[in-house]
């Protein structure tokens, strides 16, 4: 893995699940709902929902940008496209034209339909850093994280690979104390009753 690519996944890992958490929290049935309808499309192997080809393979190599594959799966292998393209019919379907544009952009600035997919990595990211701060690349980039980490029956999250990236641990029930800071509470306490 290359520094760029891990400190950049550092990073996303990092500051992702801050900044979207309570969006999720309360537009949770809607992004249920993309993420059935996700779930079913990659299992069949289906042609796009609302993607044509073009844009498929664009976003693709876009999210591969976003969650690098490295000795690890990338975004696109995870899943994380099937589930964007079904949001696109539910949560997402008001950025729907947005989206669209912003994929057609970012071909355009590659050489035309298609084409950005075709770059080398390192030219993809030197065309990533011109639409950044864009509200475009900010979506992709949200929707891209959502299809990682969300439960693997949302759609993305294949066979729990993202999770296992970051050490979490799929339980029924878990029980305390929950992290370091739980455990040091309960030690505290339990000297402070004695």
């Amino acid at each position: 893995m290359s520094n760029e690519s891990g400190s950049r996944r550092q990073f996303l890992l990092k500051t992702g699940s801050l900044v979207w958490g309570t969006w999720l929290a309360t537009q949770g049935p809607l992004v249920w709902a993309a993420a059935e309808q996700a779930v079913q499309a990659r299992a069949s192997q289906s042609a796009w929902l609302h993607l044509s080809s073009d844009q498929a393979v664009t976003l693709s190599a876009l999210a591969d940008q976003i969650f690098p594959p490295d000795d690890s799966p990338g975004a696109s292998e995870l899943g994380a496209v099937y589930f964007i393209d079904a949001a696109l019919d539910g949560f997402m379907s008001g950025s729907k034209d947005m989206l669209f544009s912003g994929l057609a952009d970012l071909d355009a600035r590659a050489g035309g339909p298609g084409t950005f997919h075709q770059l080398a990595f390192e030219n993809q990211t030197e065309l990533v850093r011109e639409i950044e701060a864009s509200d475009f690349f900010g979506a992709v980039h949200f929707l891209t994280l959502c299809g990682l980490f969300a439960l693997p029956s949302y759609g993305g999250n294949v066979n729990s690979q993202a999770w296992k990236m970051i050490g979490f641990e799929t339980r029924h029930v878990w029980q305390p104390p929950f992290g370091h800071y739980d455990a040091e509470y309960a030690e505290e306490a339990e000297h402070a009753s004695t």
